[in-house]
Formats: structure tokens, C-alpha cells, sequence
């Protein structure tokens, strides 16, 4: 029996190290930017992007990695991901969310 609980709390210790290894990074949408409005992540890492906003829908995009997500007031959205590439990628807002949207845009950079 005590093996069993040793190898509980061993796979547990394992699977929390693994889940704090992903780098989670909080953005904030909002009329009409993106906060912030530039991330440096490294390549061969995981990522998570946590996206929120307070005023109302939006949408973001990464094309250049075929990244998209809605983004609703009060309900949290991740994307979660792997960059393999080093490059700079553009995301928008992809929602229209009214005057100043087009300029809703935002860098994605990743390094090696």
C-alpha cells in the first residue's frame, strides 16, 4: 500500500512540474489594443496564451501559425501551443468591435 501512494504523489510531483514548465502568459483585449501588444516566446517551448476582456467580444488570430480563438466577456479563452518556428507573427483582433479596429493588432515573436 505504500508503494501505491508513493507512486501517486511521484506522478503527481511529475505532472505538476510538467504543467508549470508551459509558459502562460495573461492578455488582456480591449477597445482597440491588445495588452500587451507584444510577446517573446522561445521556440520548442509550450505556450499558453490566456486571453480576457472585459467590454466585449473579440477574436484573435495568428495566421502565420493558424492560431485563432474567440475572446467573451467574463469567460476566459486559452490558446495553447508549441511554436517550432523562430519568427515574428502579427495577431489581430479578428471580430469587428467597432471605430479603431483595424488597428487592433498585436507581434508574436519567437526566438530559438
Amino acid at each position: 500500500m505504500k508503494i501505491h501512494k508513493w507512486i501517486l504523489a511521484l506522478a503527481l510531483s511529475i505532472n505538476a512540474i510538467a504543467v508549470k514548465a508551459d509558459n502562460v502568459i495573461s492578455v488582456t483585449a480591449k477597445k482597440y489594443e491588445f495588452i500587451p501588444a507584444e510577446i517573446t516566446v522561445k521556440a520548442g517551448v509550450p505556450v499558453v496564451l490566456q486571453f480576457q476582456t472585459a467590454d466585449r467580444k473579440h477574436g484573435v488570430s495568428i495566421p502565420g501559425l493558424h492560431l485563432r480563438t474567440d475572446i467573451n466577456p467574463g469567460q476566459p479563452a486559452e490558446i495553447r501551443f508549441t511554436p517550432d518556428q523562430p519568427g515574428t507573427y502579427d495577431f489581430i483582433c479578428d471580430v469587428f468591435c467597432g471605430s479603431g479596429h483595424e488597428g487592433m493588432t498585436g507581434k508574436l515573436i519567437v526566438t530559438k
